[in-house]
């Protein structure tokens, strides 16, 4: 880069400021009040979260008596630093993870400037973002597994340097399209399920009883991982000039998106906007003709889906072994509760014909049939593969309820017909209404519903699992299987 492109690119931020002062609309009173409430709740947030982590800590640790739970809590924290390391490479390919707005990349990117200067700031706060999220992690699962605090400084520190590493090398693939970033993702995220499954085996290294070469050599991998990552952000910071206009905005479009949605605390509609970017990038598929009439049309129509998301069965499939791996660290009980949620995360895009419905009502009223009838064959594909994931964690479920075989299976089917409640009323829920009242709160004026719109198939999941974590027996799932059924009665029927 020349010194007359820096000058450039030092004028253009400059202008750039200048206008957004002028345009300013905040006093500095007004921003000194909100950094201060947001400061203050950070703290007190922060407080709350650690004093939960210790208190779940020692009740771990009051609970895990035996060798093997003790080697799965150990074995846990390499596993959690796996996922969040395909966590990160995802996202970071979703994003870009390098990413302008629209505007920034219409009015300063088409300027004959040094890219590299413009982005280097963006690569910055990627860095530090993803370092930031990965020793958050890194601290938990470390601490939940009961690491001294030396041990989890440690971890904090390598797991904050691999956190940067692969955002880094999510920033080198970017101008390729990231297809080597995806399968890298796919391989952590083979890996960690592998890991969960030999834990939920009990097949793990053992824990170590005393450790005096940790501190030593946990220091040295740290400063190892560390120098690999600062390495690749040079690489980085390099590469940023040859990243293309086009990966640069699809991704601030994307993130402007998510954060709208995010700001009314509509989850279901970030879920519409990631499935939207996620088929706007396969573009076209290969159309199906003929088939079933009536209602089993729809029915066909959701086969025909699944055949098209062999990731999202292959991850559904994937996730029965949380059952199993809950089962293997003592939580008992909690086997049907941690089911039913995996099931409700994992089981979402099997609803996209339910979804897409629910969002259209005019596409509804072209039906030759009730709305009711509509969501009901919507249905009919998710209940089925919920029932077939149920009987697969059955054998967990007998283990962590030490009911009897005929009352697991009860239970097993009710804890499916749980998650699939939940699911149809996070997907059904109608949007916030803002033609009544609104709530007086110091962010303005809300809807009534807004705030519980964040709990919505949560109060679903743990209403019809109560019965269950309070009598695990055969009158205990009868009672959550009514519950569940009247919800999705509710749901369905609804105009």
């Amino acid at each position: 880069m020349t010194r007359a492109s820096r000058r450039d690119v030092r004028e253009l931020r400059r202008q750039a400021r200048e206008w957004r002062r002028g345009r300013a609309d905040t006093t500095l009173m007004e921003v000194l009040s909100d950094a201060y409430i947001a400061l203050f709740a950070t703290t007190m947030l922060s407080a709350m979260a650690i004093s939960a982590i210790h208190q779940t800590r020692l009740s771990i640790a009051d609970s895990c008596t035996t060798s093997e739970c003790s080697d799965a809590r150990f074995s846990s924290t390499w596993v959690c630093l796996t996922a969040m390391l395909a966590v990160t490479l995802a996202l970071a390919r979703v994003l870009g993870p390098v990413q302008v707005s629209p505007a920034e990349g219409s009015w300063l990117l088409a300027t004959p400037v040094d890219r590299a200067a413009v982005l280097r700031p963006r690569l910055g706060l990627v860095a530090a973002i993803s370092a930031l999220a990965a020793a958050v992690v890194g601290s938990i699962a470390s601490t939940l597994a009961g690491f001294d605090p030396p041990a989890i400084g440690l971890v904090a520190a390598a797991a904050m340097a691999s956190g940067i590493a692969a955002a880094m090398l999510a920033a080198l693939a970017q101008p390729r399209g990231g297809w080597i970033v995806r399968i890298l993702a796919w391989l952590l995220g083979t890996a960690t399920w592998v890991a969960l499954v030999f834990i939920a085996s009990d097949v793990m290294p053992s824990a170590p009883t005393s450790a005096p070469w940790t501190a030593v050599t946990g220091a040295t991998i740290a400063g190892a991982i560390w120098i690999g990552a600062l390495g690749l952000v040079i690489a980085g910071a390099r590469n940023l000039s040859r990243i293309h206009r086009n990966r640069l905005v699809p991704g601030g479009a994307l993130l402007a998106n998510l954060s709208g949605a995010l700001a009314g605390l509509d989850l279901t509609m970030m879920y519409d906007i990631l499935v939207a970017q996620k088929w706007l990038i396969r573009s076209t598929v290969k159309p199906v003709r003929s088939g079933p009439k009536g209602p089993w049309a729809l029915v066909w129509r959701d086969v025909i889906r699944l055949r098209r998301s062999v990731p999202s069965l292959l991850i559904l499939a994937g996730a029965v072994v949380v059952p199993y791996l809950v089962h293997a660290v003592d939580l008992r009980t909690l086997v049907v509760l941690a089911g039913a949620l995996t099931l409700f995360v994992t089981g979402v895009p099997l609803c996209s014909a339910l979804r897409t419905t629910s969002r259209n009502a005019g596409l509804v009223r072209c039906f030759p049939m009730p709305a009711a009838t509509v969501r009901g064959a919507c249905l009919v594909v998710p209940a089925a593969v919920t029932l077939l994931w149920s009987l697969a964690a059955l054998p967990a479920v007998h283990a962590g309820t030490s009911a009897t075989w005929a009352a697991s299976i009860s239970i097993a089917v009710a804890m499916g017909m749980t998650a699939l409640a939940a699911m149809a009323r996070w997907l059904l829920a109608p949007p916030p209404s803002y033609a009544q009242s609104l709530v007086s709160s110091p962010a303005g004026g809300i809807p009534p519903g807004l705030a519980f719109s964040l709990l919505r198939g949560f109060d679903v999941l743990v209403l019809a699992t109560a019965p269950i974590l309070i009598s695990p027996t055969s009158t205990g799932a009868f009672v959550s299987l009514l519950l569940s059924a009247g919800v999705l009665g509710i749901v369905v029927r609804r105009d």
